[in-house]
């Protein structure tokens, strides 16, 4: 790997480590931003999954009421 400094001959080796430091810190930052990503998707798919549970139940919960109506006034 070629160093910054065989491009600049003036640039101070502390300034070299910075800027891999950063860059490696850069990456970090990408790959927990992937990984937060991927969690919130497979998130928001449960909230899905559950509010299409939710309106089965809601559903099959009116069948019954009007079944039950339909008992008590039969």
């Amino acid at each position: 790997m070629t160093r910054l400094c065989e491009f600049c001959p003036g640039i101070c080796l502390t300034t070299e480590e910075k800027a891999r430091k950063n860059l490696s810190q850069g990456k970090k930052n990408i790959s927990q931003g992937k990984k937060t990503l991927s969690q919130g998707k497979k998130n928001i798919s449960q909230g899905k999954k559950n509010l299409s549970q939710g309106k089965k139940n809601i559903s099959q919960g009116k069948k019954n009421l009007s079944q039950g109506k339909k008992n008590l006034s039969g």
